[in-house]
């Protein structure tokens, strides 16, 4: 299956190794070798974002493909795109299964408005992590690692 979105356009992603080298050290960002992650771009207020397609995903912060066998979109896991040409594979075309697709195709504005809805649960999380599950959501979200590019001090 080819697509989902960006812009108007469905488009699902690899990262490259690069993205992975750069990125060694930031434990919450999913890295795979030997089976990468295929990811959906989503360009929300000129930023990039790449939101994983996993499996067995057991909290809530995620849209779902197939809830049975808990695989989804998982936001906690997105990660900022800061150079589409270093860190976008293009050399590869991923290819999903069917009940994956069936269920993303036509929910783009749900999948960025619920993309939206994580940053800012995230932002606002930050500023209680006095509380344990703001703190959960903090320690266990890529987001942690790209402060700079979402313009939190």
């Amino acid at each position: 299956m080819k697509g989902l979105f960006y812009g108007d356009k469905m488009l699902f992603v690899f990262l490259t190794n690069q993205f992975y080298e750069d990125y060694t050290t930031c434990n919450e960002i999913e890295q795979k070798s030997n089976r990468p992650y295929i990811l959906v771009l989503v360009k929300l207020h000129n930023i990039d974002f790449a939101i994983p397609l996993r499996s067995n995903i057991k909290h809530s912060y995620v849209f779902w493909t197939d809830k049975d066998n808990g695989c989804g979109l998982d936001f906690s896991k997105a990660v900022v795109i800061t150079d589409k040409n270093k860190y976008i594979d293009y050399t590869v075309e991923p290819q999903i299964r069917q009940v994956e697709f069936n269920a993303l195709k036509g929910k783009d504005i749900i999948i960025k408005r619920r993309m939206v809805s994580y940053i800012n649960k995230y932002k606002k999380a930050l500023n209680e992590q006095n509380i344990a599950r703001n703190r959960m959501l903090c320690n266990y979200s890529a987001l942690q690692y790209f402060h700079d590019e979402l313009g939190i001090k």
